[in-house]
């Protein structure tokens, strides 16, 4: 097969291009987290970074044609600033990064730890609003508070493309309506994987056959796309935010014991 990859190795990228754009259409790409291991077993972890980069990028497209005016602008002024000083310091890190087999693994536990918790401490408060007959109250961030969780959030996202479980526990709390909560994360993202493109070029990582390789997963995402879309059309507001909590744990669980 092409760029010496297997029959095997070629499925592995379909579904992982597959997962981007249906977790970003659909889910506020939560669910794209599922992709960055798969892409990583088969890529290595520095080619998966600018391939996965690319996919991203192509998702966040294709996705924002389905919701161009679905989005928080209070949220996004307060988020943009931090995501752009995260991949900043992201990029000051990483050549460190990449040189330690074991780091990204200690990364992920970490988030992992994260995504159980605040599932955990939701799971808690909305038990608590049931027992006392009342429904828990909808966060409502500080500037400071987004411009912090940003800040990790584009360092985590620029060493191992995985800073959406932090936007997921800053946006999630503030219940909002799931097509703002997808619009949002995509607007997010997007400028945050273009801001990338940066570091990653001057990195060296952003090389003519990891371009080629992200063209020809295009249809992948597309696929993906229009079957998030169809998805998300599917649940209510309640159902949507029990499936990103459900993804959030998960996700969590997989980064811990992996």
């Amino acid at each position: 097969m092409g760029f010496g990859l297997t029959v095997m190795q070629w499925a592995g990228l379909v579904l992982s291009a597959m997962l981007i754009g249906l977790s970003k259409a659909g889910f506020g790409g939560g669910a794209a987290l599922l992709a960055v291991p798969l892409m990583t077993y088969v890529l290595g972890p520095a080619k998966m970074l600018s391939v996965m980069l690319m996919v991203l990028i192509t998702g966040d497209i294709l996705a924002v044609l389905f919701y161009p005016r679905d989005s928080d602008r209070r949220n996004l002024a307060m988020l943009i600033p931090g995501l752009v000083l995260g991949v900043v310091l992201g990029y000051l890190a990483l050549r460190w990064f990449l040189a330690r087999p074991d780091s990204g693994t200690w990364m992920k536990r970490l988030i992992g730890a994260l995504s159980v918790l605040f599932v955990l401490v939701q799971a808690a408060r909305m038990l608590h609003g049931l027992h006392k007959g009342v429904r828990a109250q909808p966060y409502r961030p500080r500037y400071w508070h987004g411009i912090c969780v940003s800040t990790c959030a584009g360092f985590t996202s620029t060493l191992a493309n995985a800073g959406g479980p932090l936007l997921t526990i800053f946006l999630l709390p503030q219940d909002l309506e799931k097509r703002v909560f997808v619009g949002t994360t995509i607007i997010y993202f997007m400028v945050g994987n273009l801001v990338k493109l940066v570091p990653y070029t001057l990195s060296g990582l952003m090389t003519r056959p990891n371009m080629l390789l992200s063209v020809l997963l295009v249809p992948a995402v597309l696929m993906g796309t229009l079957t998030g879309v169809y998805l998300n059309d599917k649940f209510s507001d309640r159902s949507f935010r029990l499936i990103i909590y459900g993804l959030a744990f998960l996700m969590g669980i997989y980064f811990l014991v992996t």
